[in-house]
C-alpha cells in the first residue's frame, strides 16, 4: 500500500463521508469515485476508459445540435493520461502500451493508417504480426499492443518511444496541444 500527501481540507472531506467505523481512506475513495469495492486484476487501460473511447469513436449525430465531438473524442484520450494505472511509476513500455491502446481505441481506422507512415530510416515500427517486426532485426523486442491487432517493437529508448507516440498520434490528426503534453511525457 501506498502512502499519500494529501492537504487538510481534502482530508476532512475525505473523513466526513465515513459510512462506517474503520472504514479506511481506499474504501471511501473507492465508493466516491465508484470504483470496485476490492481491487481488480492488473490491466493496462481500465475497461470503463476503453468503453468511453468506444463509445465516442462512433459519435451519434444529432440534429441541430452543434457539439464538437472531436472535443469529447480528444478528452477521453485526456482521460486516459490521468488514469491511475497510466500514471503509475512503472516502466516506460508500460505507459507506451497503454497510450498505444488508448490511440486504437480512440480510432482504429486513422491509428492503422498513422502506424503505415510511423517509420524509422531502417526501422518498421508496426505491424499485424510479430514475424514480421522480428525480421527487420536480430535485437528487435516486439510487443503486441493490448486489445488490438498491432504489434510494437518496445526496445526503443524512452525519448524514441515518445517520438513513436507523437507521430502517430500528429498522423492520426490530433491537437497540437495534447501531442505536446504526451511528448512531456516520454522524457
Amino acid at each position: 500500500m501506498k502512502n499519500i500527501e494529501i492537504d487538510d481540507e481534502l482530508y476532512h472531506y475525505i473523513a466526513s463521508r465515513t459510512q462506517s467505523i474503520g472504514e479506511s481512506a481506499s474504501d471511501i475513495l473507492r465508493r466516491l469515485l465508484r470504483l470496485p469495492s476490492s481491487p481488480q486484476p492488473f490491466a493496462l487501460v481500465q475497461q470503463n476508459v476503453i468503453d468511453e473511447l468506444k463509445a465516442t469513436s462512433k459519435p451519434k449525430a444529432k440534429p441541430n445540435e452543434g457539439v464538437d465531438t472531436k472535443e469529447q473524442h480528444f478528452q477521453k484520450i485526456e482521460n486516459v493520461l490521468v488514469s491511475e494505472i497510466f500514471n503509475q511509476p512503472s516502466k516506460g513500455v508500460v505507459r507506451f502500451l497503454t497510450l498505444l491502446e488508448a490511440l486504437y481505441q480512440h480510432n482504429p481506422n486513422a491509428f492503422a493508417k498513422a502506424t503505415e507512415m510511423v517509420t524509422g530510416n531502417s526501422r518498421t515500427y508496426f505491424a499485424k504480426d510479430e514475424a514480421s517486426l522480428l525480421a527487420h532485426g536480430n535485437s528487435v523486442k516486439a510487443k503486441q499492443i493490448p486489445s488490438s491487432p498491432f504489434w510494437v517493437v518496445t526496445n526503443n529508448n524512452t525519448n524514441r518511444k515518445g517520438l513513436i507516440v507523437t507521430n502517430v498520434m500528429r498522423e492520426m490528426g490530433l491537437p497540437k496541444k495534447l501531442i505536446k503534453r504526451v511528448q512531456g511525457l516520454f522524457v
